[in-house]
Formats: structure tokens, C-alpha cells, sequence
């Protein structure tokens, strides 16, 4: 679905900030983007997504180059979440439509607005579908974000960290949703997260980043009290609840 072999990155006379980073993920997957601040994981969401261009390296999406793709034709395959995401004076369906913009030539099909209304349903935004967005809570408009995400009918997902200034119930509920879209529409998701249990809860691959290169990347068994250690420089103990993994900083 989506592999990275060598890739590097450094801006106009900088030091490299990423360097040597390979990797493949098949679609179903959730791949947490786990490394201190600093370590590259937002510049390598940009890099998959060119927005930035990388020094070197090759990118491959659903079996062609992301260099040779047009913006379009990456908007189709790829969908791009970031940090904050800016509230308009528009309703939650309007703003739901704008992930259709990639396939609409003139002006939206009714397919557009049938798409449009599926994801609004599977996001459970019924309610809200005529409410501006500039009036929703957090929670609330981190689940239009996600429905306008998935009315681009992406094959690739990339998040950049969906749980930042939620509340403990959101937090979940986001992941839980992103969890669930990978599985049933089998889409590969990237997703820079700190919280380390949520992330063991809610993904199945772990991409550990130390200084812009990778330093494990697999499934949970890499999630180590060593790799800990190495990656965010504390000490932790990881334990086993209820047959998953916990992770608790000393």
C-alpha cells in the first residue's frame, strides 16, 4: 500500500532531519509515529504526502511513485489530517463535501452528496449535519475532520496527532474510529501520537523514531522497556492488563 525506502529530508541549509528512513505498511493497519519532540514524525508525514519533497529516498503509494504523481492524482490515494484544523463559517455537511474535491470536475455529482452523507452517517454526525462547525466542541469536529477524510475514499491515511486537546473519552473514541476504518475498509493509517497506550490499544505496527532515523519498527513486540529507554531517554516499566500491554514511566 505504501513503502519508503532510504527517504531523507533537510530544509535549505539545515541539518538533515530525517535520514535512512524505510518502511512498508499493507492496508488494515494502524501504524503509531511514536519519538520525542523533534524526532521527524510530522516531517515525515509531509514527506509521504509531498507537501515536502525529500533530499533522497523513493516513496511508493498503492504501487507508483509519489513523484511522479499529480497533486490530484495523490489527493485520491492519500488523505492529509493535521494538528489543528481551521473552523470555518460552514455546516458540518459543506464542510464533509470538501473531502470530495479531488473527484469533482464542475460541480458535485449526486454521488458526491451520497458519499458525502455515508460518512457523515458512519461518523454518527447526523445530528450535527446543519451545525457550523465553528460551534462544535473538539470532539465534535475531530469526527468531521475524520468523515471529511474518509469522503476522500483514501487508501492511505495520515494523522497528525488526531487526540491533541481532547478530552480521556475523545481521545479513545478518535482512535477507536481510526482503528475501526483501517480494519473494515482496509486503509493503511499513519498516525504521529504520543500517548503510548493509547497507541498500543488502538494500532498494530509502531514506527519508534530517534534523531530522524528509525530506530524500531514492527509490530507490539518492539515496544520494549529498552527501546523506551533509547527513544524517549526515561525509564519505564511495561506491564500486561487484561492481556494488553500498559506502559508506566517510572
Amino acid at each position: 500500500m505504501i513503502h519508503a525506502n532510504d527517504v531523507a529530508f533537510a530544509y535549505p541549509g539545515s541539518r538533515d532531519i530525517l535520514r535512512r528512513v524505510s518502511f512498508d505498511l499493507e492496508g488494515g493497519h494502524s501504524l503509531a509515529l511514536l519519538g520525542n519532540n523533534g524526532a521527524g514524525k510530522s516531517t515525515l508525514l509531509k514527506c509521504l504526502n509531498r507537501i515536502l519533497k525529500p533530499k533522497h529516498g523513493e516513496i511508493i503509494v498503492c504501487g507508483d511513485a509519489l513523484s511522479a504523481l499529480t497533486r490530484g492524482d495523490i489527493a485520491q490515494r492519500m488523505t492529509y489530517v493535521e494538528q489543528q484544523s481551521e473552523r470555518t463559517q460552514l455546516t458540518v455537511f459543506d464542510t464533509v463535501l470538501l473531502g470530495r474535491k479531488p473527484y469533482i470536475k464542475m460541480r458535485p455529482t449526486e454521488e458526491d452528496y451520497e458519499i458525502t452523507q455515508r460518512a457523515i452517517t458512519r461518523m454518527e454526525l447526523e445530528s450535527l449535519q446543519l451545525r457550523y462547525v465553528d460551534g462544535l466542541s473538539g470532539g465534535e469536529m475531530q469526527k468531521v475532520v475524520l468523515a471529511r477524510a474518509l469522503a476522500q475514499q483514501p487508501r492511505v491515511m495520515l494523522l497528525d496527532e488526531p487526540t491533541s486537546n481532547l478530552d480521556l473519552y475523545n481521545q479513545h473514541e478518535v482512535m477507536r474510529v481510526v482503528s475501526q476504518i483501517a480494519k473494515e475498509d482496509g486503509i493503511a493509517v499513519i498516525v504521529v501520537i504520543h500517548d503510548l497506550n493509547l497507541a498500543l490499544r488502538y494500532c498494530d505496527r509502531f514506527l519508534l523514531m530517534r534523531d530522524g532515523e528509525v530506530y524500531r519498527y514492527g509490530a507490539e513486540d518492539v515496544i520494549t522497556e529498552e527501546a523506551l529507554k533509547a527513544v524517549y531517554r526515561v525509564r519505564a516499566e511495561i506491564h500486561e492488563i487484561s492481556g494488553r500491554k500498559f506502559v508506566m514511566v517510572e
